[in-house]
């Protein structure tokens, strides 16, 4: 590297200059979040948002008709798609598809952080979404699917960086992977946060990026103990970059607080791994 900056410093100043191609969201799933905001709208409204489309259609069509609603009869329609999956899970579900590219946006040498950073925000996503639903926390069901998919996107962020800064002339030599290891694990959280912000999502949201990896549990919303647990669940299974199968996850201050027993938990890991393995099947 040129002069004496540290690793640290290359990416908050680029950062501040900008011109970064940032991990944006699908202008199609934003629309999406849009509409649900007024209580009054319509489903024929959420359809042909999703029909403008055609790759998202075909998606969200596979995951009405996936192997969970077998023995129904097949929807053929986005109208239909809605009503089976529920307006909300629809729009999770247009944002999971829609995120899914953001991962595969990189170059050949990124790609073994992405694939499985990938694969953990779902993990994530759908292991908070469970904890939700067992938990008798069911109108946080769809708030916690969606936060669990974003938590990291701090780290999307700085492989875009890290990627922009090695394309340029700004630095004479390359990031080692365990350099880039240490950048995510101290910048993601707060630069993450600093995207959420700069795209506007709402504040319990921002909240879930910034605080999923802090040492000290503290006013924590339900929502981050949520994903909290399910990121420490991820980890105990080894999807993802980390694994920790020592991890006591009935012992940790998320499941106290959550009231989340040792069966309950067992039963999550176990469920898990089905259900992320028939997410992965139906985006191919």
């Amino acid at each position: 590297m040129t002069g004496d900056k540290s690793i640290v410093e290359y990416i908050e100043e680029r950062l501040d200059k900008g011109g970064i191609e940032l991990p944006i969201f699908d202008g199609v799933a934003l629309k999406l979040q849009e509409v649900l905001k007024n209580e009054d709208y319509r489903t024929e409204e959420l359809a042909e948002i999703v029909e403008k489309d055609q790759s998202l259609t075909s998606k969200i069509l596979k995951m009405a008709n996936s192997s969970f609603y077998s023995g129904l009869n097949p929807t053929t329609t986005i109208h239909g798609a809605i009503v089976r999956l529920g307006a909300k899970s629809l729009v999770n579900m247009a944002m999971f598809v829609t995120q899914q590219q953001s991962y595969n946006k990189v170059n050949k040498r990124f790609i073994k952080w992405m694939d499985p950073l990938w694969v953990h925000a779902l993990g994530v996503a759908l292991a908070s979404k469970w904890l939700a639903q067992h938990l008798g926390l069911r109108k946080l069901e769809e708030e916690s699917f969606l936060a669990g998919l974003l938590h990291d996107i701090g780290k999307l962020l700085l492989v875009k960086i890290i990627e922009d800064l090695q394309d340029s002339d700004e630095m004479e030599q390359d990031i080692s992977d365990s350099v880039i290891n240490d950048v995510f694990e101290t910048l993601h959280c707060n630069q993450g946060n600093r995207l959420m912000k700069h795209l506007n999502m709402p504040p319990s949201y921002c909240d879930v990026v910034l605080r999923h990896d802090d040492e000290e549990l503290t006013d924590s919303t339900i929502l981050i103990n949520i994903v909290r647990l399910a990121n420490m669940t991820c980890h105990k299974l080894g999807i993802g970059l980390k694994k920790d199968s020592g991890l006591m996850l009935s012992a940790t201050g998320e499941a106290i607080s959550l009231m989340a027993s040792d069966l309950l938990l067992a039963e999550l890991q176990v469920e898990l791994e089905v259900q992320l393995g028939m997410y992965i099947n139906m985006l191919k």
